[in-house]
Parts: structure tokens; C-alpha cells; sequence
């Protein structure tokens, strides 16, 4: 066995692969220690759905696939949040759940349940493993079935790998013995995917006159494996065409004049929706974060809506598309070479923008604390390559409206895939591991879902600043059609009254409370220059909160 399990090792550091996520376990002792043993970057989570979506976020930071290891039975049921985000956010996984032999299965076994294709179609590949046998065949046989879920991970779209090995006691190698050559190909594997380049046809009526001299906008949705930022500028500056910037897209780091940044704001009236409809529509990207943004692509189902991929996944929830092109989104911004003239209707937008960010900045002269103004100070204090991981919920709204386009590095990640609070402690220390100063911006509901998180940053020496707008519950809530209902406070607001400085003890992080802006400046300020997880719980107002983003977001 040890040397079988020793060429599937080898195998995936040759295909590139440098971080394994582990679990600890009995059955899949073997993994274990020959990951470590062979020199990966060993991350130890003693919880299964935190160790998943730690994996996440390096896979999503580093843009290479990261292995998790598990042992059987509920273990591999607890990767399946992190499993479905990664295949709706196209994170490259690759899941190795070690499993019963043939002969426990179906008998009462403890720590034994179906883990045939578990994760059904959110895993992309699926295969299990035979049985270990020493001989240089099976070495062979191993190293290709890493190479096949190496590769599916990448391929198509990042996703999930999911192998399940099926392991006989003993369980423990012998690192005497141990060759991690065995079964090498001379040549080693080499793979690589050529890029997607459109060809013009007439079939999707690709001829200058759909976009010469007509009104276009660009949406550009969260992408964060984007390489084509500067090519779809060109091609704004060429149509002439307002490019709407998701902050997950991460084009807000330029303050290039077409691109909007407060759309989500002012297409809150009808009437501005009517005014701004476009010809035209191109769409790089996931889904925006703006629901405005979908019901205004909703309310003009007769534009001609192009979305651009380079591979298929329909990222449009009003079905309004008419035209998919599976291309490089930077071949394609490269092949349109229409140079537009008319500046009225990119000049439209720019008004309704210029007004919106006048308002959205009178959150700087509020004296209370409010998100809208710790989101622009926290941006004003970002160092220059920083990461800034956003929880779902309220944080990424918060973020859309109030994040400025400006020349600014930074990067802004989030678990967009399927949309959920799990796991996002665990995603933000996952993204730390690159280095970069790494802060994750999240509401109450969302830290605490995953509060086991924090045990991988304390076990590991991690650095993350931790900015908690705590309101005390589930204050979008409040935003939506639920607060009318008599149950609100019970099933939706649900307050916790949670008391989170007792985390300094329990993980022996750093622990703040400011209680205004001079001490949140100070308090991040000192929290950049200390090493470990630091966590600025700053306490919101819900009902004053609800107050300032109606009467901020109203160009009335």
C-alpha cells in the first residue's frame, strides 16, 4: 500500500499541485502522512466543512487546484457546502476521501456510508480508486487517475475532482520503505489548454452594424481568475459604452470615467431604467451582485444580449440572452473594432453616476457608526496589494454601493458561487496564505457560521484583520418584503446578543471594539502592524443603519 499511495502523492506535486488540506482520521492515515511526509504545504482543520472552504480560498487566491483529504463516512458529507460553492464559482478541488474496503461496506461497518459519486454532479470528475497493489502497473494506474482529476479540475471551467480510495488496514505506511518514484513516466505529463478565439459568423450576426454608433453598455460581473481588464476598457473607450463594474470584478481599481461604480443605487427608479436602455448589452462575468442591475436587463427583454465565456455556464436569471459566445472574454474584447462617436448616451449614465456618488460620500459627514462610512474608510486604508474577502449578505451590498472606483491595487474576492454565510472565515484565511495583507469584511451571521474557522488561522500563524459589522442579526432582513411579517424578529432578525470578545481567549486572537471612526483608523491601523487573526467588532445600529441607506441611496 505505501508505495501505491506514495506514487498518487508524487504524482500531483509533479502536476503542480502544492497544498493539501487535511482532516485528521483513522482510514485515511496513509494520505496523511505521506502528504506530509513528501514536503506539501500540510494545513491541518479538524473540521471537515471549514477544512473545504479554507481549500477554497488558496485554490481561488493561488488559481491552482488544492487537495483536500478526509477520512470516511459523515467527513465527506461535510466538504459538501465548500464542494457546491466550488462548482458554482469554478474553484479547482480536488476531494480524496478515503473509504471502507468493498468487503465493510453495507455490513454495519462504523464510519461507513455510500460515497460513490456522494457529490453527485457538483463534482466534475468522479472516479474510485482499486484497491492498493505493489506492483509498478498499479503505480502507473494511480499516477494516470491524478492525472485525469488534475486536469478535470482545470479543464472547462475550474471545479471539483472528487477520488475515493478505499483503504484495507494497516493503515499505516512504511516510511522505511517508502518510493515516491515508483511508476514515474520518463517524460513527465504535460497539459495545456489554447485559448478560445471567436471566429465572425454570420449565424450569431457578428458584423460591425450591431454595435456601430448603437447604445451599449458592458457588464462586467465578479471574476477572479480575469485577465482581459485592460482589452474590455479598450473596447468601452471604443464603443463608447458605460462599463458596469461588479466589485468582485475588480474593475474599480481605475477611475476611468466609463466605468460606474453606484448603478446599483440609481437604478433604483423606474424611470432612470427607461431612460438608460441600452441596444446593446455585453456581459463578461458571473452573475452581478445587484439585483437593480438584473430587473433593469429584465425590464428591456428586446436588446440584443450578448454573453461572453469561454465555456458555457448561462449567468443571466432574467433570460434575457440572445446571443452566447464561448471565446476568450479577451479574444473577443480584441476582435470588436468599432470605433463609436456619440458621447449623449455614455454621458447619460455619467450623470446619474456623478449624482449618486455625491450622495453616497455625505456617508463620510455621519457621526454614528454605519457601514456605508466604514466601508470608504476601510477602503482608504487598504495598503496597496491588499486582499479584501466580503461575506454574502449585507457586506457585499454594502460594498457594492460604497466601494469607489479609484487607482487603487487591490483585490476584492467573494463566495458568489452559491451565494451563501458558510464558510467564509475559512475562505478569507485561505486567501491570507498567499501573504498579502488580507482583511475580510463581514456581518455577525455570517462570523459566527463559521467561527471554527478561526482554529486553522490560530493552528497555522495566519494573518487576517477581521472587520465585523455586527448588528446584531440578520439586518437585511429589513431590506426586503420579510420585515412586514409579524414573525420578522423570530425567524428573520433573529438577534444572538452574542458577547464575541471571549474569542480572544478561546483563539488567542487580538480583539477590538471601537466605538467610533477615530478608534476603528487606530485600531486597524495597529491590527496591520501585528502578526495572527485580528477582529475589529464594530456594533451597528439595524434600525439607524436601514434609515441612512434609504435616505443616502434616494437621488430624490
Amino acid at each position: 500500500m505505501t508505495n501505491y499511495i506514495a506514487a498518487l502523492v508524487d504524482e500531483l506535486y509533479q502536476l503542480g499541485v502544492r497544498e493539501a488540506v487535511i482532516s485528521p482520521g483513522s482510514r485515511s492515515t496513509p494520505l496523511s502522512v505521506l502528504f506530509c511526509e513528501y514536503g506539501f504545504q500540510v494545513y491541518v482543520s479538524i473540521d471537515e466543512r471549514s477544512a473545504g472552504f479554507f481549500a477554497l480560498g488558496i485554490a481561488k487566491e493561488k488559481e491552482r487546484p488544492v487537495v483536500l483529504v478526509c477520512s470516511s463516512g459523515s467527513a465527506v458529507a461535510h466538504y459538501f457546502p465548500a464542494i457546491v460553492e466550488a462548482k458554482h464559482s469554478h474553484v479547482p478541488l480536488i476531494a480524496l476521501t478515503a473509504d471502507r474496503p468493498p468487503e465493510l461496506r453495507q455490513v454495519g461497518a462504523p464510519q461507513t456510508i455510500d460515497q460513490i459519486k456522494f457529490y453527485h454532479d457538483y463534482a466534475k470528475y468522479f472516479e474510485e480508486l482499486a484497491l492498493p497493489e505493489e506492483r509498478e502497473g498499479m503505480y502507473r494506474y494511480v499516477r494516470g487517475v491524478m492525472r485525469k482529476a488534475y486536469v478535470s479540475s482545470l479543464d472547462r471551467g475550474y471545479g471539483v475532482a472528487h477520488i475515493n480510495i478505499p483503504l484495507r488496514e494497516p493503515l499505516s505506511p512504511d516510511l522505511d520503505e517508502v518510493d515516491f518514484t515508483a511508476g514515474r513516466l520518463d517524460y513527465p505529463f504535460a497539459w495545456k489548454t489554447g485559448e478560445k478565439r471567436l471566429t465572425m459568423d454570420s449565424s450569431v450576426t457578428m458584423d460591425s452594424s450591431v454595435f456601430q454608433d448603437k447604445k451599449g453598455i458592458i457588464i462586467c460581473g465578479g471574476d477572479p481568475y480575469a485577465d482581459y481588464h485592460r482589452e474590455v476598457l479598450e473596447l468601452a473607450e471604443r464603443l463608447k459604452a458605460p462599463l458596469l463594474a461588479d466589485p468582485l470584478a475588480n474593475f474599480r481599481n481605475d477611475d476611468h470615467p466609463l466605468i460606474m461604480d453606484c448603478y446599483d443605487a440609481f437604478l433604483k427608479s423606474d424611470a432612470v431604467k427607461m431612460e438608460l436602455k441600452p441596444e446593446f448589452i455585453i456581459h463578461f462575468g458571473q452573475t452581478p451582485v445587484s439585483k437593480r442591475l438584473q430587473n433593469f436587463t429584465a425590464m428591456h427583454q428586446d436588446v440584443l444580449y450578448f454573453q461572453v465565456n469561454d465555456h458555457f455556464q448561462y449567468r443571466e436569471p432574467s433570460l434575457s440572452i440572445s446571443r452566447y459566445l464561448i471565446a476568450s472574454p479577451k479574444a473577443f474584447a480584441q476582435s470588436i473594432k468599432v470605433y463609436n462617436t456619440n458621447d449623449d448616451y455614455p454621458g447619460r449614465w455619467r450623470h446619474y453616476q456623478t449624482r449618486m456618488r455625491r450622495r453616497l460620500n455625505l456617508a463620510q459627514d455621519e457621526e454614528e457608526l454605519f457601514e456605508g462610512k466604514l466601508v470608504q474608510r476601510l477602503q482608504d486604508s487598504l495598503p496597496e496589494g491588499s486582499r479584501l474577502f466580503v461575506a454574502n449578505s449585507m457586506a457585499i451590498r454594502d460594498v457594492d454601493y460604497f466601494l469607489e472606483a479609484r487607482q487603487q491595487r487591490i483585490k476584492v474576492l467573494g463566495n458568489r458561487g452559491a451565494n451563501g454565510i458558510d464558510g467564509t472565515v475559512s475562505t478569507a484565511l485561505g486567501v491570507a496564505t498567499s501573504g498579502h495583507p488580507t482583511v475580510l469584511l463581514t456581518g455577525d451571521l455570517a462570523f459566527f457560521h463559521d467561527l471554527n474557522g478561526l482554529l486553522i488561522g490560530k493552528n497555522h500563524g495566519l494573518n487576517l484583520i477581521i472587520v465585523l459589522l455586527n448588528n446584531n442579526g440578520g439586518a437585511i432582513f429589513k431590506y426586503l418584503p420579510q420585515s412586514e411579517n409579524k414573525y420578522f424578529e423570530l425567524l428573520f432578525m433573529t438577534p444572538h446578543g452574542m458577547d464575541f470578545s471571549g474569542l480572544k481567549t478561546l483563539y488567542d486572537l487580538t480583539y477590538y471594539e471601537p466605538v467610533d471612526y477615530e478608534s476603528f483608523e487606530q485600531n486597524f491601523q495597529e491590527a496591520l502592524t501585528l502578526s495572527g487573526v485580528k477582529v475589529l467588532n464594530v456594533k451597528i445600529d439595524a434600525r439607524l443603519s436601514k434609515e441612512l441607506h434609504d435616505r443616502l441611496t434616494n437621488l430624490d
